[in-house]
């Protein structure tokens, strides 16, 4: 069986799974559009469910996962999440490596999966910056202590990471807004959502702008990635010549974007108020352009961090809990 067909029937299996075919939402601003997916409409709340499903199934039909075989990820969160969940459903084992700089949430999120879960310590996490770089290290010499005992995907250079997006996300996003994107802008965590994206349109629509956003350095937005001090995703690396720009954005932006998203029924984390802030900013610097991007996850797993951080208070945070199961208006219903 080649590639291609490969890819589809792990996309069709994700489909009938509950992951992919998110809701597009659209928002009309003076002389543009933005198009953002709603990644935490997935069964496990975050766009990380597509390269996980799609890294497993891969890995099931290569035969290199079996039973007698451990999944082991280094992983801020999301990619943690969604591989412990499935190998569990699935009847796999796993081992995720997380920060100690991710939410309690997230982490009591992964715990409750029944996988093992090994909390990282490093100098970013003393900052309360998230850093997946010690994760990785210790995820490395672990296995290296037993090899046959232990799967890595490795997320950061795996193509399969960026092929989840090339065979689902990227072909959703124009089923439901036929005439296409002038742009696409996209934050950097993995490299796998922007790169997946960047080759799909490269593909099928070469005069798409794409547009790679990348956080500030020791930033404390959970996901992403600053290429200045946190090593440059091999994925990324080889798929670097179809971005066509990159910005900067800052901690503070995404938190004010934040706050000024919740009166449009989005109840996002942070690293989707960057994407939507910097997608804003390019639709009013392009007139009549339709630009797309993603909600990676919502608000859901960082309570203690936006009260921690001053965002909200508790009770802000229950007030606008509700918006967490619901969808926003403007929205194209793909499933």
């Amino acid at each position: 069986m080649h590639d291609d067909s490969i890819y589809q029937e792990i996309r069709d299996d994700a489909y009938t799974y509950g992951i992919g075919k998110t809701p597009l939402y659209r928002y009309n601003g003076p002389g543009f559009s933005v198009y953002a997916k709603l990644e935490y409409r997935n069964k496990f709340h975050s766009i990380k469910d597509r390269a996980a499903f799609f890294m497993i199934g891969r890995a099931l039909r290569a035969g290199t996962l079996d039973k007698s075989k451990i999944i082991i990820e280094a992983s801020s969160g999301n990619t943690g999440i969604a591989i412990a969940s499935i190998a569990r459903d699935l009847g796999y084992r796993a081992k995720i490596y997380i920060p100690n700089a991710s939410s309690a949430e997230t982490k009591s999120v992964l715990r409750s999966t029944g996988q093992e879960v090994v909390e990282v310590f490093d100098e970013a996490s003393k900052r309360s910056s998230i850093n997946i770089d010690s994760a990785v290290a210790l995820l490395k010499e672990d296995m290296a202590k037993n090899p046959g005992k232990y799967v890595n995907f490795d997320q950061y250079s795996n193509d399969t990471n960026t092929n989840a997006h090339f065979y689902t996300t990227g072909p959703e996003a124009v089923q439901a807004v036929p005439e296409g994107f002038t742009h696409v802008v996209v934050s950097i965590g993995t490299g796998g959502t922007l790169t997946g994206l960047a080759k799909y349109f490269k593909k099928y629509s070469p005069d798409t702008r794409i547009i790679g956003v990348m956080p500030q350095p020791y930033h404390h937005i959970q996901g992403l990635k600053n290429l200045k001090v946190s090593r440059t995703p091999e994925i990324l690396t080889k798929n670097m010549s179809l971005i066509d720009e990159w910005r900067d954005i800052d901690d503070l932006t995404p938190e004010k974007q934040f706050k000024d998203m919740i009166p449009l029924g989005l109840f996002v984390g942070l690293s989707s108020a960057a994407n939507f802030y910097s997608a804003m900013k390019v639709g009013m610097e392009n007139p009549g352009s339709r630009v797309l991007t993603v909600f990676p996850d919502s608000a859901e797993k960082y309570r203690a961090n936006f009260i921690s951080r001053g965002l909200l208070t508790a009770e802000e945070y229950d007030r606008y809990a509700h918006l967490l199961e619901a969808d926003p208006k403007d929205c194209i219903n793909l499933r």
